[in-house]
């Protein structure tokens, strides 16, 4: 055999093994990391109620910014706080129900805007695993307190039920099933390019994923990931059970592991069910687009 042949061999056998490496997929953080990620969220609601259309808009913005403290052998840490939010809701109805902005100046009257305020700078900590599972949140209680006196309302039975309902939203579980969307995405074992795996998200929203690892270089990480899902919500008055699907695609840096971007895709379609209506079930449908990314990381 000539060495020309060698050659090729060589190279068809190395290009081979490249192709078929296995690859493990987690996160590799370093102490004093320090993360500032951008969120945006658009969601569109439509319900149909006796033939007539409500169409409402909501659209959210967030930053916050991830600190890690700590490193073990299978979890990181981590400290982070909301340095904005801004949330607007319209309807073909009703108008602007609902607009605030951190960032902006706020008048003593707006009590929402208050609310919110008190999530900005609250400490929060987050125990996070190597494959992106949120072992716990914790802090939030703080933060509820602080988010519940903005408001100036002495009345106690009206604290409590605020209490409460903050505790849905923004409690420790809350919280830490919101933010595994954005960092649950790795398996719990070595995979090549175009394998898959599955993993579910709790909650409001409960989701079967089936990720897939679309390409990996020296730099960045590409993943996709098929979703069923069903969103569940139960308030004082209504409830809300929808199903349908979700798709995600994401870049992540190859030495970190952390998310540079990433989009997330949902269509879903169900009822609603007000009890003050003598429990009418009205035809509901979402579809919403979030967005993340990293604005800036320092090591």
């Amino acid at each position: 055999m000539s060495v020309f042949f060698k050659g090729i061999l060589l190279f068809t056998a190395l290009f081979s093994n490249s192709m078929y490496a296995q690859n493990t997929l987690q996160y590799n953080l370093k102490v004093g990391d320090t993360l500032s990620v951008f969120q945006k969220a658009t969601q569109d609601i439509i319900q149909d109620i006796d033939g007539n259309k409500h169409e409402l808009k909501n659209i959210l913005e967030a930053e916050f910014t991830f600190i890690v403290s700590q490193k073990t052998d299978s979890t990181y840490i981590i400290s982070f706080n909301f340095e904005r939010f801004k949330m607007t809701t319209t309807s073909n109805l009703y108008g602007e129900v609902i607009n605030v902005d951190t960032k902006n100046s706020i008048s003593k009257d707006d009590v929402q805007a208050k609310v919110f305020l008190g999530m900005i700078g609250a400490k929060l900590k987050m125990d996070l695993l190597k494959n992106g599972k949120i072992k716990s949140i914790s802090g939030t209680e703080k933060m509820i307190t602080k988010m519940i006196g903005n408001a100036g309302i002495s009345d106690e039975l009206t604290k409590q039920v605020m209490i409460e309902s903050m505790r849905k939203e923004f409690g420790n579980e809350s919280l830490a099933r919101s933010f595994e969307q954005m960092t649950f995405i790795y398996p719990n074992k070595k995979v090549n390019i175009g394998d898959t795996w599955v993993n579910n998200y709790k909650g409001d929203l409960i989701a079967k994923n089936t990720w897939k690892l679309e390409t990996i270089t020296e730099k960045a990480i590409e993943l996709s990931a098929d979703s069923n899902i069903t969103m569940q919500t139960r308030e004082e008055g209504s409830s809300m059970t929808l199903t349908g699907k979700q798709q995600t695609t994401l870049t992540a840096n190859k030495a970190t592991g952390f998310i540079k971007d990433m989009v997330v895709k949902q269509s879903a379609k169900g009822v609603s069910v007000m009890t003050q209506m003598k429990d009418l079930e009205i035809p509901t449908t979402i579809t919403s687009t979030t967005t993340y990314k990293t604005i800036k990381h320092v090591q």
